[in-house]
């Protein structure tokens, strides 16, 4: 009975731990996206007041 409680546990614990780092890699994936679009806007804003 214990070999099974602590093969759960076991499962358990790795499954959290892969949550939590595919949820970070998400964040940061979005942290990346959010900052080249800002880059982007800034350009075209620069572009537009050189052509102006």
């Amino acid at each position: 009975m214990k070999e099974i409680l602590d093969t759960i546990v076991v499962i358990l614990f790795v499954f959290m731990v892969a949550m939590f780092i595919i949820n970070f890699n998400r964040q940061q994936i979005k942290k990346h996206t959010d900052k080249l679009e800002e880059i982007e806007k800034i350009k075209n804003q620069n572009k537009e007041r050189n052509d102006a």
